[in-house]
């Protein structure tokens, strides 16, 4: 906060003193003017470097607002994770003095302005999206590793037939993979959903088509759950899986549910 309140003095400055040096002005501000001589200059000089001439704190509290948005964007903090989960949730993982960095851009009052909802909207919205990005690329990273798998699987058995990624050409399919098993009658399909977690115990979640296309295909279905980053695989059948699926009731039906293993 500290590096926030020298800036508004430095932005303000160089407001009223258009042609002076950056570092002129800031020195001039310390040796001036007393309510800054502690402030955090150094921390002001490198976030007046990061931001437009348009965040000028003639309002405080908007280029507050601002300067933190323009930060909160260019270094995603761990704690951006939380911001889907509301403004308590948020507040509870912040040191205090990003607190009251956040209070003092009037991101916590108790009846916010509309702008200021659209500001906590933004960021939700916008680390649902990279939550998104992230879970897609270690489902793709984990359909890969299936893949490799199940080559190796098949060249054991002697089986010369290549498995596919039908997830990569058809995402409703209801399974991620075809691959084959060896029977007393000759090759049959096997069709495996690919699961990946980084949590431990690992947990999956399933969707209501996933377990619908499974319950269909029974014994031709299975689960490949993988553990990341360790890589290591557990192989579940639809008999594995069915005790933890719910029944619906009344006029009540889900649509996903979450595993833990």
């Amino acid at each position: 906060m500290s590096a926030f309140v020298a800036l508004i003095g430095l932005r303000r400055y160089l407001r009223d003193h258009p042609n002076t040096p950056v570092d002129e002005a800031a020195n001039s501000l310390q040796r001036s003017d007393a309510d800054l001589a502690a402030a955090d200059f150094q921390g002001a000089l490198r976030l007046h470097s990061q931001f437009s001439v348009e965040i000028d704190f003639s309002d405080p509290v908007k280029g507050l607002r601002a300067g933190l948005g323009v930060l909160i964007d260019a270094h995603r903090p761990w704690w951006c994770r939380f911001f889907p989960y509301g403004r308590q949730r948020l507040a509870t993982s912040l040191t205090q003095d990003e607190l009251q960095t956040f209070r003092s851009a009037g991101l916590y009052e108790d009846f916010p302005q509309a702008d200021v909802v659209a500001w906590w909207d933004a960021f939700a919205s916008l680390m649902r999206s990279a939550e998104d990005e992230r879970l897609n690329t270690q489902g793709r990273h984990a359909e890969r590793l299936s893949l490799e798998y199940e080559r190796e699987r098949l060249n054991k058995l002697g089986i010369s037939e290549e498995p596919r990624w039908i997830a990569l050409d058809d995402n409703s399919a209801g399974y991620d993979l075809q691959s084959y098993e060896r029977t007393e009658y000759g090759l049959k399909n096997l069709l495996i959903e690919v699961k990946s977690s980084q949590r431990h115990p690992p947990r999956m979640i399933l969707t209501r088509g996933e377990w619908k296309a499974a319950a269909q295909y029974g014994d031709a279905y299975i689960f490949h759950l993988w553990q990341l980053p360790a890589e290591e695989l557990t192989v579940l059948t639809v008999a594995d899986i069915a005790q933890h699926v719910p029944q619906d009731q009344g006029k009540g039906s889900w649509t996903e549910l979450e595993i833990s293993f």
